[in-house]
């Protein structure tokens, strides 16, 4: 993968993870409310998800010959799980609130169910990105340095275009699905990006 490739990946899935995230309180907020609680349940389970992610992707990294491959099926693990959310996640959610547990307990459990897997898999992203982009001659701290400034610009705009534009235009539903697609859009880049490489390598050889 190119350069420009790797930072659109980390961009890309940045957007879609805060997306992911403030649709996802939305989806909960008919069974457990909007309250504080929901929101501190919801974003801590997020972190851990991204904290274990980014410390598998780092061992996922290291252990695998191929990068990209390991990349694109990150990434179609993350993407089916945002696609297909519509599907389960509200049945789950509904679930647990007929237990009817503490709403702090109850907004724990769901985010545990719903919100953990999605972004271990966006989180292990990170460090194979910079990886990929150390391999191709990028220093380390400059690598880590950028990938993680254009995840962060990918979860700023993600927020501000979920919270202001995407709710009111497609509702939770619909928007969980444009945002597994538009992460699936990764894909794609690092199909390219995979292909420029191999073609240069093959220029450069001959």
């Amino acid at each position: 993968m190119r350069n420009k490739a790797s930072y659109f990946v980390a961009f890309l899935t940045g957007f879609a993870m805060m997306g992911y995230e403030i649709l996802g309180v939305r989806a909960v907020t008919p069974y457990f409310g909007g309250s504080v609680y929901v929101w501190g349940a919801i974003i801590a389970v997020v972190l851990a998800g991204l904290s274990f992610g980014y410390a598998w992707g780092g061992r996922l990294a290291e252990r695998d010959a191929s990068q990209t491959r390991t990349l694109l099926k990150l990434i179609i693990a993350s993407a089916t799980l945002i696609v297909f959310f519509p599907i389960y996640g509200y049945g789950i959610a509904n679930l647990i609130y007929r237990i009817n547990l503490d709403v702090r307990v109850g907004a724990l459990l769901v985010g545990l169910s719903l919100f953990v897997a999605p972004c271990v898999f966006m989180g292990a992203v990170m460090p194979i990105l910079v990886k990929l982009l150390t391999l191709r001659g990028t220093p380390p701290g400059i690598a880590a340095g950028n990938v993680y400034a254009a995840s962060t610009v990918g979860s700023i705009g993600g927020t501000l275009f979920t919270s202001f534009f995407l709710i009111s235009w497609v509702g939770v539903a619909t928007g969980m699905v444009l945002l597994g697609l538009l992460q699936a859009c990764g894909l794609l880049v690092c199909i390219s990006g995979k292909m420029s490489f191999m073609k240069s390598m093959k220029a450069g050889s001959g």
